[in-house]
């Protein structure tokens, strides 16, 4: 069904009225992508866009259904194609393999894959995306309470460039827009758009964060706090490039081989090597890691030491003046037990402990095997357990979910033809000391969920390295 926009001319002339986004940055004839998810900040960006006569032409629209949410999900491509047809504008739709929940750093690599697909396909370099300037409160929020460096702490970014050349575009970041600001145009001009239900539920820390910025935000700290907050990550942001020149200046920038040169970092300001350091974790794909994890590292390129540390699984290694990523080195973790704290992502080998509600549709999900175990997976665990993780030793063994007793975890490993270079850098999970989930293996029968349930523990392991290594 098509969307209920307006007539054209009363369409044209109420985005008419709207700030104009400044295009500095695109050329004057490139094809631009657009990607619209349906809900009222993408609808607002790419009408806000095609509101630009000379924009117009080039727009293209790239919509990517996740297939977490069922019907509504299918719901949101159908209208944003009206939309796209009711514009005269070209649109693509691309979509998930698999239907049902994943983790969202599985959904954000498939929307990227679409995305680059779509680059080439329609020869695009720029993509325009529609983070505004709560996105920006929330992401800094976050990544403060994390710990995060200048590059954390600055992005999102109005304009994104990556090695290859292409760039993600936030013009309403650049035109300082709030979502409030959105809403109330959009709704002045009759405009539609879908809502996403999960965007309310607190189970993301985003949302979490979203819903305890909105409730005082405001009266705490003032009517225009997000604006402040947008400045402050463009002087971060400005700061972070600033860095990079000066070690770049100094060659400290990436070699052909991947590593990166330090010597010149010895006895320079600490602030250097982090942003070196943070620029050389986000091309290997480590940006998560950050905080605390990252000062031995940080000392070791001040003082010229060698050193290595363990992130998301994978071993980072400086040495002889060179920062780089072993070819074949696996992470062994070892007996050791190792505290997980909840909400609080494990920088050393990527587990993410949350308490979070399961509803009927999720509960119907799970009760489908729709969700694999492979790298999240949801647990009847009473609050106050004691939540810990270390490497696999001799005889662990645990009952998987569904099993008619208990096995060894080296048995289970051979089962599911888990690669046996990959089985010492597996975290294993215990809960009051019990074996309760390995990634890759079912959940524990003692910890299965009966039906919805609030305050499940989910598990989540981001290794970048090693999750998609795993058998499917």
């Amino acid at each position: 069904m098509s969307p209920a926009l307006p007539s054209l001319p009363a369409l044209r002339a109420s985005v008419a009225a709207w700030p104009r986004l400044a295009t500095a940055g695109l050329s004057s004839t490139e094809p631009i992508g657009v990607a619209v998810s349906g809900g009222a900040d993408s609808v607002y960006l790419l009408l806000a866009l095609w509101a630009d006569e000379a924009l117009r032409p080039r727009l293209r629209v790239l919509h990517y259904n996740h297939r977490v949410r069922g019907e509504a999900a299918d719901g949101d491509a159908t209208f944003v194609q009206a939309l796209a047809a009711a514009l005269g504008l070209t649109c693509v739709i691309g979509a998930r393999d698999l239907a049902g929940l994943a983790t969202e750093a599985e959904l954000r690599s498939a929307r990227l894959e679409f995305f680059a697909q779509q680059r080439t396909a329609l020869g695009l370099r720029v993509i325009a995306t529609a983070h505004h300037l709560d996105d920006v409160v929330e992401s800094m929020l976050m990544r403060l309470a994390r710990g995060a460096g200048l590059a954390g702490l600055a992005a999102p970014r109005e304009w994104q460039t990556f090695r290859d050349g292409h760039a993600h575009w936030r013009p309403l970041i650049g035109a300082r827009l709030t979502k409030s600001a959105l809403l109330t145009a959009l709704a002045a001009a009759a405009l539609p758009w879908r809502e996403d239900a999960t965007n309310q539920q607190p189970i993301a820390v985003r949302n979490r964060v979203r819903a305890w910025v909105g409730q005082g935000g405001a009266t705490a700290l003032g009517p225009a706090f997000a604006q402040g907050f947008g400045a402050s990550a463009r002087i971060l942001a400005e700061s972070q490039n600033a860095l990079n020149a000066w070690a770049d200046e100094l060659g400290c920038d990436r070699q052909p081989d991947g590593s990166v040169a330090t010597a010149a970092l010895r006895g320079r300001p600490p602030a250097l090597a982090h942003a070196v350091l943070s620029r050389f974790l986000a091309e290997q794909g480590l940006a998560l890691a950050s905080g605390p994890s990252l000062e031995p590292l940080v000392a070791a390129l001040v003082s010229g030491r060698d050193t290595q540390a363990t992130l998301l699984a994978q071993i980072v290694v400086h040495e002889g003046g060179r920062l780089f990523l072993p070819k074949s080195a696996l992470v062994a973790y070892g007996p050791a037990l190792r505290p997980l704290v909840l909400e609080q992502l494990d920088d050393e080998c990527g587990l993410l402990a949350e308490r979070v509600d399961v509803d009927d549709a999720l509960w119907a999900k799970l009760s489908r095997g729709e969700i694999s175990a492979d790298a999240v997976t949801y647990l009847n665990v009473p609050p106050g357990a004691d939540l810990a993780w270390r490497g696999r030793v001799e005889g662990d063994r645990y009952q998987p979910l569904g099993a008619p007793g208990t096995a060894k975890l080296s048995d289970l490993f051979i089962n599911r033809k888990i690669p046996v270079e990959l089985r010492e850098s597996v975290p294993v999970v215990l809960v009051d000391n019990t074996v309760h989930w390995v990634p890759g293996l079912p959940p524990a029968q003692t910890a299965r969920l009966t039906g919805p349930q609030k305050g499940a523990l989910r598990l989540t392991w981001l290794s970048a390295c090693l999750s998609s290594d795993l058998p499917r």
